[in-house]
């Protein structure tokens, strides 16, 4: 039995439901499905296991999870995370990757872990907000507040005349606003740029603040740096009292055979790495090469670059991004996380090398492109014409602009795309993103045990030899990180033995401690590990026991799995 999606529109709460238990339904062996609990408005926050059981269950194999929509306006991420989700289930058995990593693995998937943010964002204008405790604007209560003044079902810009503005009408097209240069004293005219909004609360007909939102911003409601929100916006009033971001935080815990970890945002077309606080100096030379070498194949696939959240991500280094995600699961628990911010219009209007990322303005060459982009691949949707408004407060203004839903935040749906171009975006952002997914998650550290020996020294006296390997690319325990945190257990071999039994010598539980990983033994960064890093060891106990009693080793690692090797005397 199959499934089958359409990806070519983005999917509101109750589609997206609809999909996740017909996908639990088509593949019941492979896939289950929870609600992790409930959102401010009382909607299910999903998360998919997936793996195959009779290769055993998923937290006794070395897990992989992956998490999208934790900002209400990126849509294109619980889309790439559905797709994910389908792809493993619908090509488990015909694809070599899914069905391995399915029969050796375990994959923990949450599409979208703002669905109230979401749904705001998919059906109003307030493309920008939080996570529904509080309805958009509610939470704006003076100076001049984000609304849909003229009922357009947009949210966009007003341009309002003004002899001091810092903006006039571009001579290249009409539609931008260029910035008056510094010493420029022409005849204008020259306007001012606000959100388009009005004013709330006491106004003294001249003046007025623009207040921010201060409905929560999930990704700065986590545990490492958190920063309280009166100097970090939505950071909450404490750590993880957003039911969303505690029910993630409950999930991770509760599952420590995760390894690795994919979050999705848009947009950027950039795949962000640690560290959110520090240089690159900060981070083990043995972790940093882990990132690298991942990294690569996501560019690979991607052209995205792979950079430093605070080297090269932070426009302001004094006041990096605290409190988010991943800085929690890296910086503390040691998992090898990325942070993708899919999708870049720039990109797509040939602004930019798409392996090349800076953090810069727009020219006003950079704005007429995106305007022929917007013009030939979205049917000029992407931007409102300037329109005279008898503003309430503000009296005549125009308002216009770039709406940023589909042209700026996410890839824009068939509905949007005018061009056989433009309806291939979303889907080459959706396949390419799995599929860096997917090689990241196959570098997992893999335990393995070797056929039991066990040899016949006297009647009824055994030696029992076992070698347990890591037959992955990464260590057992992952990051030096996790070594330094004591987050990843050392790898432990266990001989099982029925009633009539004895254990004469050997501990009964042997520990291993580490065992690296392929990448290890290729260390570039450090030559010298090649000649003194095991992947294998071996360990023995005497044991007294009748002719054809049967033993079980047991070698288990958090984050490398579980293994059972039987043998018989």
């Amino acid at each position: 039995m199959s499934y089958a999606i359409d990806f070519s529109e983005y999917f509101l709460y109750d589609d997206l439901t609809r999909h996740l238990h017909g996908l639990e339904a088509a593949y019941p062996l492979l896939m289950s499905l929870e609600s992790l609990g409930k959102s401010w408005q009382g909607r299910d926050i999903w998360a998919a296991t997936v793996t195959n059981p009779e290769t055993g269950p998923h937290h006794e194999k070395p897990a992989f999870y992956i998490d999208a929509h934790i900002h209400a306006e990126e849509v294109a991420t619980s889309h790439t995370a559905l797709y994910t989700l389908w792809h493993l289930l619908t090509h488990y058995g015909s694809d070599p990757q899914a069905t391995w990593l399915l029969d050796h693995m375990a994959f923990y998937i949450l599409p979208r872990v703002n669905p109230d943010g979401a749904e705001i964002s998919l059906t109003t204008a307030h493309h920008w907000c939080g996570n529904g405790r509080f309805l958009p604007g509610t939470e704006q209560t003076h100076g001049l507040c984000q609304h849909d003044i003229n009922g357009d079902g947009y949210i966009v810009q007003m341009r309002l005349e003004d002899p001091a503005g810092e903006w006039k009408i571009s001579p290249d097209d009409p539609r931008l606003m260029v910035l008056r240069q510094p010493g420029e004293i022409g005849s204008g005219p020259y306007y001012r740029l606000y959100r388009e909004g009005e004013i709330r609360g006491e106004w003294d007909g001249v003046s007025f603040e623009i207040e921010k939102p201060r409905d929560g911003n999930l990704n700065r409601n986590y545990p490492a740096g958190w920063i309280a929100g009166e100097r970090q916006y939505g950071a909450g009033h404490y750590p993880l009292d957003e039911p969303e971001s505690k029910a993630v935080a409950q999930f991770l815990l509760n599952h420590p055979n995760i390894n690795g970890m994919q979050c999705y945002h848009t947009h950027g077309g950039v795949i962000l790495r640690p560290s959110l606080v520090a240089p690159d100096s900060s981070i083990p030379a043995a972790d940093l090469a882990v990132y690298k070498t991942i990294g690569a194949m996501g560019t690979a696939l991607t052209g995205y670059p792979v950079i430093s959240v605070y080297e090269e991500f932070t426009p302001d280094p004094d006041n990096p991004r605290t409190g988010s995600l991943m800085q929690w699961t890296y910086d503390e628990m040691g998992i090898i996380t990325f942070s993708t911010e899919l999708w870049n219009p720039e990109i797509a209007a040939g602004l930019r090398d798409p392996a090349k990322y800076q953090v810069r303005a727009r020219s006003t060459e950079d704005e007429i492109k995106l305007l022929k982009y917007n013009d030939e691949h979205l049917g000029g949707k992407g931007f409102i014409n300037w329109t005279p408004f008898d503003h309430p407060q503000l009296g005549k203004v125009e308002i216009g602009g770039w709406t940023h839903m589909y042209t700026f935040r996410n890839p824009p749906p068939a509905s949007w795309a005018s061009s056989e171009t433009a309806r291939q975006f979303l889907h080459d952002t959706m396949q390419q993103n799995c599929q860096f997914t997917l090689n990241h998650a196959a570098c997992t550290p893999l335990l393995h045990i070797q056929p039991v020996k066990a040899q016949a020294l006297a009647p009824d006296l055994y030696q029992i030899s076992a070698i347990v390997s890591n037959q992955g690319f990464l260590p057992t325990n992952m990051t030096q990180r996790a070594l330094k945190f004591g987050t990843a257990s050392s790898v432990k071999v266990e001989l099982a033995l029925p009633e009539g039994a004895q254990l004469l010598m050997g501990e009964a539980v042997q520990d291993l401690g580490h065992l690296a990983g392929r990448d290890e033994r290729n260390a570039t960064w450090s030559p010298w590990l090649r000649e003194w890093t095991a992947t294998t060891k071996k360990v023995e106990w005497l044991v007294r026991a009748p002719a054809g009693t049967s033993l079980t080793v047991i070698a288990q690692a958090q984050r490398a799995g579980v293994q059972r090797v039987q043998v018989k005397l």
